[in-house]
């Protein structure tokens, strides 16, 4: 009698390939990695790969005066001997307040500041910035009158949220960053001036671009020739005085912006953007540089060959932008305020980038649908239970697919299953009884 080899536990099949199968995840990655491992110690103990790496580090050697290993890793770092580009260089975080930092700052001010640097990072990869001058102003509480801005001496893409400086209106540090860098009061008595006679107002951009300082020294000013030109609204011009300090300068510059304008050009300097968030001033501002690019575009042809929106136009167009979310904030599960929706898509795009924003998303990017309910219920699995087909509206998107499920449906109810007992003890069995009308 030949003893034949026990079967373990119903595994039949010696087959490698079956092994496999049975294996749980983590072991079929482990096995992977093992595999990588050995491959990679293949090549290193190689003599031809010893032999290859010897003579590009002595060729690198002869023609270098450099370190050779030094040198290659240079070149792994960043290849060729060109400059060096934004892509290659390590990025500064903007959100960098980490840990116990976090108490020192009030309710809302450290999201605050990710948001106010965020801004100076869009504006320098806009190519707005103008070195380590000009500002960018948050109202911190309308109960404080305190203000974040950039210390003076530090550029746009070294901004981050902990070397924002607290002043209070009259430019005084009430809270220094984590720069040697201190502020320069001059320059932000312009924005104590707004801030001071437009309590509304959240947060101020001042830009100085080329394009923005040459349509601010026209006398026709802004021409709503486009629709960014409708975006922002009535515009204000005010001539610029560098001595801001006088209450009469200040008074002249509120008169000037007026009760509800969002923009104003400072003649011959440029133009500041408010808004009553920072999303809504950075808004402002975007579309601003647009339709101050469009005009200038359009210039050459002369303004006689300009033909302005209509004001009625005009009026339509910014009421509808004021409503925020570009106009689709119904069906939507949350209400999108002025330039709320671009900002985050913004701040996706910096996160993307590694600037690693804090930023806090009101919604996500991917949708997910909410789990179907499963009914408590079992239905008995017939060739008759056609109606959870017809349930499933993913599945039943095609109006002929559910024509043809209601059809087969109404066909199988022809036929029922009954319980038609046989002997004793209760013991049944079923079959199919055709029901006839």
């Amino acid at each position: 009698m030949t003893e034949t080899e026990p079967q373990k536990n119903g595994f039949h099949s010696d087959d490698e390939e079956d092994n496999k199968n049975q294996r749980p995840v983590n072991i079929e990655a482990d096995v992977h990695e093992m595999e990588r491992r050995k491959r990679v110690e293949t090549i290193m103990s190689s003599k031809i790969f010893r032999e290859e790496l010897e003579r590009v580090v002595g060729d690198r050697i002869r023609d270098s005066a450099e370190d050779g290993i030094s040198a290659l890793i240079k070149d792994a770092i960043r290849p060729g001997s060109g400059p060096v580009t934004s892509a290659s260089t390590a990025v500064i975080p903007i959100n960098d307040i980490r840990g116990l930092d976090n108490i020192i700052y009030a309710k809302g001010e450290k999201q605050l500041r990710c948001k106010l640097a965020a801004v100076y990072r869009l504006i320098h990869l806009q190519g707005w910035a103008p070195g380590i001058s000009n500002h960018v102003t948050a109202r911190i509480s309308q109960d404080t009158e305190h203000f974040l801005l950039n210390p003076y001496g530090l550029q746009y893409n070294e901004m981050t949220a902990s070397s924002l400086v607290k002043v209070n209106m009259q430019g005084e540090v009430v809270e220094e960053g984590t720069t040697n860098f201190s502020v320069h009061k001059e320059s932000f008595a312009l924005h104590s001036a707004i801030h001071a006679s437009r309590p509304d107002i959240k947060c101020i951009i001042h830009l100085r671009s080329q394009n923005v300082v040459a349509v601010s020294a026209m006398k026709c000013g802004l021409i709503p020739v486009c629709q960014e030109a409708c975006l922002i609204g009535d515009c204000s011009y005010h001539t610029y005085r560098p001595d801001m300090n006088s209450q009469a300068a200040k008074d002249e510059l509120a008169k000037d912006l007026g009760p509800s304008n969002k923009v104003m050009f400072l003649r011959n300097h440029g133009v500041v953007c408010c808004g009553r968030t920072v999303e809504e001033a950075w808004y402002m501002a975007y579309h601003t540089v647009l339709a101050v690019d469009t005009q200038l575009k359009m210039m050459p042809y002369g303004l006689d060959n300009l033909v302005p929106i209509e004001e009625s136009v005009r009026a339509s167009v910014y009421e509808l932008a004021q409503a925020g979310g570009g106009g689709v904030n119904h069906g939507t599960s949350k209400e999108w305020g002025v330039g709320e929706l671009e900002f985050e898509a913004l701040m996706r795009k910096l996160d993307n980038m590694g600037y690693r924003s804090g930023y806090q998303y009101a919604e996500p990017l991917v949708r997910k649908d909410p789990p179907r309910q499963v009914s408590d219920v079992e239905v008995p699995p017939t060739v008759s239970n056609l109606s959870y087909l017809l349930e499933d509206d993913e599945l039943c998107k095609d109006g002929g697919l559910r024509t043809l499920l209601a059809q087969l449906l109404r066909s199988n109810k022809k036929n029922s299953w009954v319980n038609n007992s046989h002997g004793t003890g209760g013991g049944g069995m079923y079959e199919t009884v055709e029901v006839k009308k």
